[in-house]
């Protein structure tokens, strides 16, 4: 028996419950060619549950490296970069209580206006993601399927940018005193798949899959700031320091477009239900303010296809 085969129906008989009792996989006995050529599955609409995990390609992490040059196209808010936001409170409200004062007061510097930025982080990248969604699959025979899935993805940003206090480092031992200190962001992501499957029965419990289509991805940012001795400081700030009324309004969607392919296999089980595993590599447009990335973004899926329901399946 083919070894991936075998995991697939162990990982069948191990998460599918149904009832009182494990759910059997389905048409487990040994087959031969004969009965491989008249095994179906229903020909019907499905739905299924997803979990994805994954890493976001890190071209669009570029927007949160804290120069800021990107542009929010908001009306409310602007993006700034650090310095501009280390100065920030002095020139928004003109008391002078600057967070390059706060900052120097927190370090114990003696000169506020001798700090500056030294670097700006160049390995800003997201941290692996999570995402839940749905699925929509109408087969028409055992091999052919069109497949509609949307997920939504949470996805974090990080980098480190360096600190010149202007001051000399170990006790007037060195040229220059750098200190390190984060710069993080988080984006919501929805994505929406429509693709063509195919699948290759491997025996009548499990059969690889091949799906390729196009994606529709909708990013809007969340957060973004500096932090500073575990203080933060939001990089997006309002225009000419207005004030909000009763809520701040949300950043608008970017909507990009794209294509992926996946790979995988299905544990067929009772009733008509599945198990799917699945490695998704997609080519996506994302779309932060104004900016348009074209990225590589890598995941993997696991689907828990419900039995079809009871009902006439939509005619193709």
């Amino acid at each position: 028996m083919n070894s991936i085969g075998y995991v697939f129906k162990v990982a069948a008989l191990v998460f599918a419950v149904h009832g009182t009792g494990l759910a059997q996989v389905y048409n487990y006995e040994p087959y031969n060619e004969e009965d491989l050529e008249d095994f179906e599955r229903p020909n019907k609409l499905h739905f299924g549950m997803n979990i994805n995990v994954g890493k976001a390609g890190g071209g669009s992490s570029v927007f949160y490296n804290g120069t800021g040059l990107g542009e929010l196209g908001d009306v409310f808010r602007e993006l700034i970069s650090i310095p501009e936001r280390l100065d920030w409170n002095s020139v928004a409200s003109g008391t002078g209580n600057s967070v390059r004062n706060q900052i120097a007061q927190q370090l114990g510097l003696a000169d506020a206006g001798a700090m500056s930025v030294a670097t700006y982080p160049i390995d800003q990248r997201y941290d692996v993601g999570f995402g839940f969604g749905l699925r929509v699959m109408q087969r028409f025979n055992l091999e052919n399927a069109i497949v509609m899935d949307v997920d939504i993805w949470r996805l974090k940003s990080r980098g480190a940018w360096q600190l010149d206090t202007g001051m000399l480092p170990d006790q007037g031992q060195g040229a220059t005193d750098l200190r390190d200190f984060g710069i993080f962001a988080s984006e919501e992501r929805m994505q929406f798949h429509l693709g063509y499957r195919t699948a290759s029965p491997v025996d009548k419990s499990v059969s690889w899959i091949f799906e390729l289509g196009g994606s529709m991805t909708a990013a809007r940012i969340r957060e973004h700031y500096i932090e500073v001795n575990q203080n933060t400081y939001d990089l997006i700030v309002p225009r000419q320091g207005q004030i909000f009324g009763a809520g701040t309004p949300e950043l608008t969607w970017g909507v990009g477009y794209g294509g992926y392919v996946r790979l995988g296999a299905e544990a067929y089980l009772e009733a008509g239900a599945g198990l799917e595993l699945a490695y998704c590599l997609g080519y996506d447009g994302v779309v932060l303010g104004n900016s348009d990335f074209r990225v590589f973004n890598h995941g993997l899926q696991l689907t828990w296809l419900f039995p079809p329901p009871q009902m006439t399946s939509a005619s193709f």
